[in-house]
């Protein structure tokens, strides 16, 4: 049986449980029947009718009646039930025992709108909106796919257990209340269970992060990464190289982040961890091209940085070496 307080597998026979300390429902059966034993001494006794627990629906299905809290957890989970079962069965604490679990791999968000675990999935998304302005306002140069698949990897490890928790915490509030079992189970498979609303609510909230990181946050707070070679041809950027000779035309390409416009090119080098500014130019692009071309010589030998600025701030960078 599982401890309906803490989750603690507990032998089928336990009465108390051995990590919290709380009764198990057979305790709770006992103290029950002895509460209705009483009841019927205390009544003057009636041999009119004679009722059975099964014509007598309010005993059979008394409020606070305890059912088996397996039943209750097969119940919450709904489909799959007895997958879940088996991964949980056996383990000292299955809210925090690593199994893997292939759906919670690939389908992160998705089964977290599935299995009904909407906070979660809310609190992800808001995660990494906080991640990607930390990100672009320091400009970091994280990559999100490594996040995205280190994210599902740990869902797919702690998947299981993350469920476990959830479900014990929802099914602990709804034993709060002195439901019957019918009562009881119908709460427990409305609040558990598996939900496709969920699955599209997951795919709007993906589809709106994709929307505010591509139109408000990049155009805003991006960068784009200027590109060097040395030719340019029909705007694309020939013989794309970051190393280049004192000799050389330097041919790079940037683009806009948001709208295009008027910028500032600066080149910097950098010298004991100071950066000093070489030279700077402005060029003239108009408002609705989404990029521009240029070149200029090379500077002596060293390595460089070159940057956008727009507005008073850096939308493309990128860093380039120059050999004797």
């Amino acid at each position: 049986m599982i401890c309906t307080q803490c989750g603690q597998i507990l032998p089928d026979n336990a009465r108390f449980c051995s990590k919290c300390g709380s009764e198990t429902a057979i305790v709770a059966e006992e103290r029950l029947a002895e509460q209705q034993v009483n009841q019927q001494e205390e009544r003057p006794a009636d041999h009119s009718t004679e009722w059975s627990t099964t014509d007598r629906p309010d005993i059979a299905e008394s409020p606070g009646l305890p059912n088996d809290p397996e039943d209750e957890a097969k119940v919450f989970v709904g489909r799959n039930a007895d997958y879940y079962m088996r991964k949980w069965g056996g383990k000292a604490s299955p809210g925090k025992d690593i199994s893997w679990n292939w759906a919670t791999f690939f389908l992160s968000y998705f089964w977290l709108g599935y299995r009904k675990q909407y906070g979660v999935l809310l609190l992800i998304v808001g995660i990494w909106l906080a991640i990607d302005v930390v990100d672009l306002s320091a400009d970091l140069g994280l990559n999100n796919s490594s996040i995205g698949i280190a994210l599902s990897a740990g869902f797919g490890v702690g998947g299981n257990a993350m469920y476990y928790r959830y479900m014990i915490k929802q099914i602990g509030k709804i034993n709060r209340y002195p439901l019957d079992r019918t009562a009881k189970f119908k709460a427990l498979a409305d609040k558990g269970g598996t939900s496709w609303g969920g699955v599209f609510l997951a795919i709007g909230l993906v589809v709106a992060y994709l929307v505010i990181f591509t139109f408000f946050l990049f155009p805003s707070m991006g960068k784009t990464e200027v590109e060097f070679g040395r030719s340019v041809s029909d705007g694309i950027v020939r013989e794309r190289t970051s190393v280049f000779d004192e000799r050389d035309s330097i041919h790079y390409r940037f683009e806009f982040p948001g709208s295009g416009g008027n910028v500032e090119v600066v080149l910097e080098t950098r010298e004991r961890s100071v950066n000093e500014v070489v030279e700077r130019w402005p060029l003239d692009v108009p408002a609705d091209w989404l990029g521009a071309t240029h070149s200029f010589d090379a500077p002596e030998a060293g390595e460089y940085i070159l940057k956008v600025i727009k507005d008073g701030r850096v939308i493309s960078k990128g860093k380039f070496t120059v050999g004797k």
